[in-house]
């Protein structure tokens, strides 16, 4: 989870059209889950729901997030987002 807390959020950033807002706390974590993209190869989807991206009205609205790490746990593979919040 700190790999992908250091990697991962510019690229969701990178994703806003608008602007965007972080939601989590000081010392909380941006991911929040993690399950196996790829177990053969090691690369694991971290994901989070603690950011809002602006639409085109000015409103936020909540974003769920996955960023894929290779093995390294350096290299971003792949970020997606969508709206909407994880399930708890």
């Amino acid at each position: 989870m700190i790999s992908a807390s250091v990697y991962c959020p510019r690229k969701v950033e990178n994703l806003a059209k608008h602007s965007f807002k972080w939601t989590d706390g000081f010392l909380e974590s941006k991911f929040t889950h993690f399950k196996w993209r790829d177990q053969a190869k090691g690369v694991i989807t971290y994901q989070g729901n603690r950011v809002e991206f602006q639409n085109g009205f000015g409103a936020f609205t909540p974003i769920v997030y996955e960023c894929d790490l290779a093995p390294d746990n350096r290299t971003v593979l792949d970020v997606r987002v969508q709206e909407g919040r994880l399930a708890r």
